[in-house]
């Protein structure tokens, strides 16, 4: 099937994105398990009520306990409708955050196509990790953060980075098997998890802000807010949380010509109705 970027596909792909919202918030809110608006969907919500009009993925954030309560339950309450996607129950997934996925559609996103993991339609959850706050120690672990999300990164790099010095770089970490990529992930999530720690992070994630950390309040303090036809969870500090990651003119919409969607893609397919 031929794919063409139109209103009614991109309108389409939020739908399923917002049924997939639903399903998550219902699993949380069943087994107490706190989650909240990230990133884009999280100002989407704040300033337009829902989704960013040309904004296509949706994204949520949650401490690691909660995360891992999340991959305990989740596939059970999924039943053949979606699919929880991550390092452990996908060979070829090579991310370190979690994944929902929409059974028997497709979403072949543009660069990505050497990839070998299962396919669809998603919704991203972003697990965060204690770290330090400061000194050598806060250095080597986001250093052994950023090495781990280049190797999962190096397959679409070998093919697609232009400076060759780079590109000879993630052809060779493209060698490094990905087992070996998710222990050291797996290592990085229990390498302070006995110590509450003011700042917290999501490992395997390159926003800016990641490096810094994020306080941990805001993922513990929260509220409802509302994001379309439903209600979600979003931090009690909304305004100090979009003011970190956008800056102090968040709600201004940025010019024309950049409102446009992050993740393109060659193939989307929506399955059975």
């Amino acid at each position: 099937m031929s794919f063409e970027y139109n209103d009614e596909t991109f309108k389409k792909i939020q739908n399923v994105e917002l049924e997939m919202l639903k399903e998550v918030d219902r699993i949380c809110r069943k087994y107490d398990i706190i989650y909240e608006l990230d990133g884009g969907t999280l100002l989407g919500a704040v300033r337009y009520g829902g989704f960013i009009p040309w904004d296509d993925d949706i994204d949520i954030r949650m401490l690691r306990k909660d995360y891992d309560k999340f991959c305990e339950v989740c596939q059970n309450e999924f039943g053949d409708k979606y699919f929880w996607q991550t390092y452990h129950t996908d060979s070829g997934y090579r991310w370190e955050y979690g994944r929902v996925l929409k059974n028997n559609t497709k979403f072949f996103r543009s660069d990505h196509e050497m990839i070998k993991s299962r396919n669809g339609i998603f919704l991203d959850i972003f697990p965060c990790d204690n770290m330090p706050e400061k000194g050598f120690s806060k250095s080597i672990f986001n250093l052994r953060s950023f090495i781990a999300r280049k190797i999962g990164y190096s397959v679409v790099g070998a093919r697609y980075e232009k400076n060759i010095l780079k590109k000879l770089a993630y052809k060779l970490l493209a060698l490094i098997p990905m087992r070996l990529v998710a222990k050291e992930y797996d290592k990085l999530s229990q390498k302070y998890a006995g110590i509450e720690t003011k700042y917290v992070r999501t490992t395997g994630w390159h926003w800016k802000q990641e490096s810094k950390g994020y306080l941990r309040s805001w993922l513990t303090d929260y509220e409802e807010i509302k994001f379309e036809d439903m209600v979600a969870f979003a931090p009690k500090d909304t305004d100090g949380f979009l003011r970190y990651m956008y800056g102090d003119d968040y709600m201004t919409p940025p010019p024309v010509d950049k409102r446009k969607p992050q993740h393109l893609a060659t193939l989307i397919e929506f399955g059975e109705e």
